[in-house]
Formats: structure tokens, sequence, C-alpha cells
């Protein structure tokens, strides 16, 4: 099922989407992942279950110890939108200019040792994915307090 709205909302969601919904809700609008798989999380992260929707190209991650909320989504899919601008057309300066521009300015970069270039905003929970210079995908979640564990959800 193709999602109609394919807006990237940092920090909100995607589409009409937003950070914290439950997996029905997920599913009542993106419609029967094509596969799920259970991902334990590292020392200091929680398990989480992540749904794959191949043929759409994204991937939704529900944290299961925020009661299998979603927390992060990820897209490769050509039409995703950023800030009303073709994400997937754009280049590591321009996406980089347009992040700025609506606010956003903790910039860090590493080339990884797979050979993706990655570009994250981590005042936006996003990670920009470079291959030879173009983008391949884009993944973004909500804010969560290591401290509590607790998700800033979006309002």
């Amino acid at each position: 099922m193709e999602m109609n709205n394919l807006e990237i909302k940092p920090l909100t969601g995607f589409g009409e989407l937003k950070f914290g919904a439950d997996q029905s809700e997920v599913e009542n609008y993106l419609g029967e992942p094509e596969e799920k798989e259970d991902l334990p999380g590292e020392e200091d992260e929680s398990d989480a279950e992540v749904w794959s929707f191949w043929e759409a190209g994204h991937t939704v991650f529900f944290e299961k110890d925020l009661n299998n909320r979603c927390t992060c989504f990820e897209t490769d899919n050509n039409n995703a939108v950023l800030f009303g601008k073709e994400v997937f057309e754009m280049n590591e300066a321009a996406i980089t200019e347009l992040m700025k521009a609506n606010g956003f300015k903790e910039l860090d970069t590493e080339n990884e040792e797979w050979g993706e270039r990655r570009v994250s905003f981590t005042d936006a929970v996003m990670d920009f994915y470079f291959e030879d210079d173009k983008l391949i995908s884009v993944s973004w979640g909500v804010m969560i307090d290591l401290e509590s564990d607790e998700a800033k959800w979006p309002e």
C-alpha cells in the first residue's frame, strides 16, 4: 500500500502518522507489513520490533519498553518530501542548508566503514545516508530522555 502523504516531519512523524502511534494505527495507515522482525537492544537500548514495507520503501520501529509505540521511521522512497522539497533529489549541501533553514543546527557526519556517509542532525534525531554522493535513505525518530526512558511524543 502506498501512502498518499510521504512528508517527513522531524520529531513529529511521517505523513499523518505521529511518533507514539501504536501498531494498529500504523497498520491502518500503511497496511500489513511485508516483514516483522524482533531486534534485541544493545546494552543500553530496549528491544524493538521492526516492520518493513519493502514495496513502499518504509521501515517502522516500535520500542518494546515504550508499550510498542512507534519511535522511528526510515524511508528510501524517492517521493518522500522534507519541508516541501523532494529530499531524494537533493545533495548533502542542499539538505544541510534545508535543515539549518528550518532550525536544526546540531550536525555530525561520519564515513561508515561499509562505505556510506552518514549526515546526522542530532537535534532532529535524524540521519541521512549517502552512497557516492546520492541520498539512499533517511531515518528519523522521536526524542527519548535517556534518564527516564520517556519519549517526548508530539502533540
